[in-house]
């Protein structure tokens, strides 16, 4: 019984092992297919999971009269980049921008282990539909509308702020007041002048007129 036990404990450990090597060989990605327009961009990602393990690869391409996948390279129009999830996994993201229709066709993600080992992740179908002019011309009047509708709005906000500054008189400034000191806005007291007037008698004499004594007679005697 203790040499059944064992087998099966290292089977099982086997396994484990086997099971622990292989997720740590997968590369992580979801079937999908897009409707792209034409002169549109796409964007695709995938997560190789090594778990610290040496390995190369990238991206590559189907197309539909083609029976086998080629290695996608950066250029203008395609932008390759990975950066490192944690320390066991990568990311690998391609964008395509200005799509044609020599772009449709399948995409995937493709590893290379070490002892010739090969992974590859699910494909991505990407079919390019013919680009719309309906909605070029509705965005292009959509755009013209806008521009009309700002205009006008910025002449009606003129026109009413020139009607309430002509129809209106504009009501006088507030005269500024004074800045003087507290002794000049003190109204200085009123002060009682008495004044004495004194007659001169001798003076009221000189401007009277003189009387002439008169004499008195007592009788008179004539002859």
């Amino acid at each position: 019984m203790k040499t059944i036990d064992r087998c099966c404990l290292g089977f099982v450990a086997f396994l484990n092992i086997l099971k622990v090597c292989e997720l740590c060989r997968t590369v992580r990605a979801t079937r999908d297919s897009r409707f792209v327009p034409e002169g549109g961009s796409i964007d695709m990602s995938c997560e190789v999971v090594h778990c610290g393990i040496l390995w190369t690869g990238g991206w590559v391409f189907q197309d539909i009269q083609s029976t086998s996948f080629t290695l996608l390279f950066p250029s203008i129009r395609i932008q390759l980049s990975n950066y490192s999830l944690t320390v066991n996994s990568t990311r690998l993201t391609v964008h395509i921008q200005n799509i044609n229709q020599s772009d449709a066709g399948a995409y995937k993600c493709h590893t290379s282990w070490s002892e010739n080992l090969i992974s590859s992740g699910h494909v991505t179908y990407v079919n390019v539909t013919a680009a719309s002019v309906e909605s070029s011309e509705r965005s292009l009047s959509h755009r013209l509308l806008v521009c009309l509708g700002a205009v006008m709005g910025f002449s009606l906000v003129l026109g009413l702020f020139w009607c309430l500054t002509k129809c209106h008189p504009s009501t006088p400034p507030v005269p500024p007041h004074p800045r003087t000191s507290f002794a000049a806005r003190v109204k200085p007291k009123k002060e009682v002048v008495y004044a004495e007037v004194a007659l001169n008698e001798t003076r009221l004499q000189n401007h009277r007129p003189k009387q002439v004594i008169q004499p008195t007679i007592y009788s008179s005697l004539r002859f």
